[in-house]
């Protein structure tokens, strides 16, 4: 049994070891990350992943609908297992959600979605803890003793892998924010040039002259920039 575990963890790190983050989204690359984490643990029939969600813990992705209704009571009351195994950097296992015992909130709340048993495995990153990859199952003591040693490895190669994917989007984004930036500015001097051109006016004036316009139109003023630009191109031709 323990080696058959281990292949599978095996499988599933391989799987997300050879992941490329640029190949998807970083929604679809969250959703591959539960999936796989079904496979390296096959008694889990639940997954989601807890993240900082503008500004604050919540339940990012999951594999079932009812993931995210029973991580709403640790979220309402700020105290569950997914939350202390963000926050504090450790594994969290709840042997029977039957029982009483801590994050009784959470406990009720899952009992009542038919998960018995959970653990909670931090996601960390090189700058600390980023989130906690969460595992539900419906049987009782589901997670024995060493299943969260078994899964530490398959949580660090997808906290790896889900801090590259945040890097490469937030670079990606920053740069067509920048590239729009520069389009939007040289069409305001092009622009600029053609009023300046036509009016005989100063820079300045024509730049008064395209803030007037973009005022009174309601229109950004790259909007009212690429429409003179658009339509002095059309005259040209």
């Amino acid at each position: 049994m323990a080696d058959d575990h281990l292949s599978l963890l095996e499988q599933a790190v391989a799987s997300l070891s050879q992941y490329f983050v640029g190949d998807q989204t970083l929604n679809v690359t969250l959703h591959r990350v539960a999936e796989l984490s079904m496979l390296a643990l096959p008694q889990v029939t639940h997954a989601g992943i807890t993240l900082l969600v503008n500004g604050r813990p919540d339940t990012a992705v999951f594999t079932h609908p009812e993931v995210l209704e029973i991580d709403q009571a640790q979220y309402r009351t700020g105290k569950g297992p997914c939350l202390d195994a963000f926050y504090n950097g450790v594994p969290c296992v709840i042997d029977s959600t039957l029982e009483t015992g801590d994050w009784q909130d959470f406990r009720d709340s899952a009992a009542r979605h038919g998960v018995l048993s959970s653990m909670s495995l931090p996601l960390i990153a090189n700058a600390g803890p980023i989130g906690a990859l969460n595992m539900y199952s419906e049987a009782e003591r589901a997670f024995a003793g060493a299943d969260s040693e078994v899964g530490t490895p398959f949580a660090s190669q997808a906290a790896f892998v889900l801090a590259n994917a945040q890097a490469y989007w937030d670079a990606r984004t920053l740069s067509e924010n920048m590239a729009q930036a520069m389009q939007s500015r040289a069409q305001i001097e092009q622009a600029k040039g053609i009023i300046m051109a036509t009016s005989g006016c100063s820079a300045d004036e024509a730049m008064d002259l395209l803030v007037q316009q973009s005022q009174h139109q309601n229109v950004k003023l790259r909007d009212i920039a690429r429409e003179i630009v658009d339509n002095a191109m059309r005259k040209r031709r």
